[in-house]
């Protein structure tokens, strides 16, 4: 599988750093003066992907049919329960990750992963919180675009101080009343070396995965598979597990994408590599960039190998909490329309599964892999979205591939940029 193409994805780029802090406020209320925008009737425009500041155009992904967020109650086997006091994200130390799709040769990026790391030191806990990509605000002295777009506005195009984590910390304080104090972002151009160098990371699925992929070479679909039980990923396998979203939208891969950094933890744990943490700071410290010290993140991994799996909470905002929104420009975003809804997920976060239960699943409900080619819909027009069902995008027809050099292709692609 040597040859998919990238899709944006860069969240567990550097998965051993990501581990650090996973292992390891400011007082403001929630949603404090966010003007959300009025929705109106969603209309798919083909080319809706084009983002605000010049990233270029995107090859749009074709339409399948989404299922919308499952619900907790089917999807999620809770093996830990939630005990102690609430947490509250403005007594807590909070640390930002964000994973970009920063390519070789281009100075334009978007942060397409997105999460917030809080550490309570007195009760020797932490909480993790997925923010949507696609989720549409207003940004400071800017106006209003993705969230993904954040990152690079502040750094280049507003210059703000601080950069462009300094600018997304802002909007999340804003936005959620979260104040972020730390921050590290990593590049996708990594990821594989970093699991490879750790010997691979083991994940145990209660359901087969799959997920769509293009093959270039044939031209015509397919499915990147895993079978269900306790599946050892190497380098390459990983990278497509926590970036394939076709068919589970951005929601879902965040669930994968924090069910790996936990798995990463695990194998961290395992195998004692703390004493290799400085070499491998060296080897990939240019695919990450950060405000911590090494001593820092050490002090970051020790308390993260301590913490008990009971005490490390994750979760994400997802469609239920979001309503689907078409710009002025034909962009489709997700926009907060009940922020009673958004902050429930925010402060409630200690009421969420145990991060080591990110993707538990009912093993009766188990989807087969579907047998033949993915049923990939490239030239009809899309269903009307829900707030309960992720924006559906296609590929426009007669809209070729797009990629990233041949050396990047080789046979297998996604058609997906995200």
């Amino acid at each position: 599988m040597s040859c998919f193409r990238s899709q944006g994805f860069s969240a567990v780029i550097l998965a051993m750093i990501g581990a650090m802090l996973l292992l390891a406020g400011c007082g403001q209320r929630v949603f404090v003066g966010f003007p959300t925008p009025t929705p109106a009737p969603v209309v798919y425009t083909p080319n809706e992907d084009t983002p605000l500041p010049p990233f270029g155009p995107s090859t749009s992904a074709p339409q399948l049919p989404i299922p919308g967020d499952v619900p907790a109650s089917v999807a999620t086997v809770v093996t830990q329960k939630a005990s102690g006091p609430a947490f509250v994200w403005a007594e807590t130390e909070n640390y930002l990750l964000l994973g970009t799709d920063h390519r070789q040769g281009s100075d334009n990026w978007r942060t397409d992963t997105i999460m917030v790391v809080g550490i309570d030191r007195k009760l020797n806990r932490a909480a993790v919180l997925s923010i949507p990509r696609d989720l549409y605000l207003e940004i400071p002295n800017y106006g209003y675009g993705r969230i993904n777009q954040v990152d690079y506005i502040g750094e280049r195009i507003l210059r703000t101080e601080g950069g462009g984590p300094a600018l997304v910390s802002t909007v999340l304080s804003q936005t959620l009343g979260i104040q972020t104090q730390h921050w590290l972002r990593f590049e996708m151009t990594a990821f594989q070396d970093v699991v490879d160098a750790v010997g691979g990371v083991t994940i145990y699925l209660d359901c087969p995965f799959y997920e769509p992929i293009y093959n270039l070479t044939t031209e015509s679909w397919d499915y990147f598979t895993l079978p269900a039980g306790e599946v050892h990923m190497d380098g390459e396998t990983a990278y497509w597990y926590v970036r394939l979203r076709l068919r589970e939208s951005d929601i879902g891969r965040s669930q994968r994408q924090r069910q790996f950094l936990w798995a990463l933890r695990d194998r961290v744990l395992t195998t004692n590599m703390l004493p290799q943490i400085p070499l491998l700071w060296t080897t990939f410290r240019s695919s990450f960039s950060t405000d911590l010290t090494l001593v820092e993140m050490l002090d970051l991994l020790q308390l993260g190998l301590s913490l008990d799996p009971a005490n490390v909470r994750a979760s994400g905002i997802t469609l239920k909490e979001l309503q689907s929104y078409t710009t002025e420009q034909g962009a489709s975003v997700l926009i907060i329309n009940d922020p009673a809804a958004v902050e429930s997920v925010v402060n409630g976060i200690w009421n969420a599964p145990a991060m080591a239960d990110s993707r538990r699943q009912d093993t009766s409900r188990c989807a087969p892999v579907p047998q033949g080619a993915p049923n990939v819909v490239t030239d009809a027009p899309a269903a009307t979205p829900t707030p309960d069902a992720p924006m559906p995008a296609m590929l426009p027809e007669g809209q070729p591939v797009e990629h990233e050099g041949e050396d990047a292709i080789q046979n297998l692609v996604t058609a997906d940029e995200g």
